[in-house]
């Protein structure tokens, strides 16, 4: 598959709008940027639609520190498969005048157009890297 610029930057901006909603723990709208069918994998377990990716991202961002920032780095599309695939790595960061590193992982997530625009349909998290 071979996109055009304007569906790359809408895939770069809802990769970093997820971790915007994990920032701010908005659970609700972290599952919006799903689609319904989604699965979401990783260390802490797999789920599978919006409503259980939703229970699951509150609860551990409930365990998190206050006040973790998510950072989405080094982003990049892969097109060579049947639906675009975005690598990353996922920062954790606590904030204040001297940040200190919470965990890091190597992240993928399958996106997908939808009626609604860019979703993403699968994510994966691997924080063993």
């Amino acid at each position: 598959m071979t996109l055009v610029p304007s569906d790359a930057l809408a895939i770069l901006q809802l990769v970093a709008r997820a971790d915007t909603c994990a920032t701010e723990r908005d659970a609700d709208g972290y599952a919006a940027l799903f689609t319904d069918d989604a699965v979401m994998d990783g260390d802490m377990g797999t789920v599978k639609g919006t409503t259980a990716l939703r229970d699951a991202v509150a609860r551990i961002w409930a365990a998190e520190p206050a006040g973790t920032l998510h950072l989405t780095l080094n982003a990049v599309i892969d097109e060579s498969g049947p639906q675009p695939a975005v690598d990353s790595v996922m920062l954790m960061v606590g904030a204040g005048p001297s940040p200190t590193v919470h965990g890091s992982a190597r992240v993928r997530q399958i996106v997908r157009h939808t009626p609604g625009g860019w979703r993403i349909s699968a994510r994966s998290i691997d924080g063993r890297h």
